[in-house]
């Protein structure tokens, strides 16, 4: 009772290994910030509560804010800037391409 899979006029992805070197890196780059965010917003929030001493509210939720901005707006444009790399490099070699045909 299995179906086998009628073949597909589908090409076949094939990775180009170099791409997915560079993007293994943006992944672990916006994971590291990421985390450093959250790290710095639970220290801004400490801060802002008056769990560490002799340090003024102010600092706290100046430190709040840059690490809410860590963690969402700075991989956001870190992947978006790859993103639009990515793209501009296939519409070049498309060009190429056509220029030669």
């Amino acid at each position: 009772m299995t179906q086998q899979s009628e073949p597909s006029d589908d090409p076949i992805y094939i990775a180009d290994p170099e791409k997915e070197k560079q993007a293994k890196a943006l992944h672990f780059m916006v994971s590291i910030i990421r985390l450093l965010g959250i790290a710095i917003l639970m220290l801004g929030i400490a801060i802002s509560l008056g769990r560490i001493a002799n340090i003024p509210a102010a600092v706290g939720y100046v430190l709040v804010f840059i690490g809410l901005a860590q963690t969402w707006v700075i991989p956001i444009t870190m992947v978006r800037s790859f993103v639009k790399r990515q793209v501009e490099e296939e519409a070049g070699k498309e060009t190429a391409d056509e220029k030669i045909l």
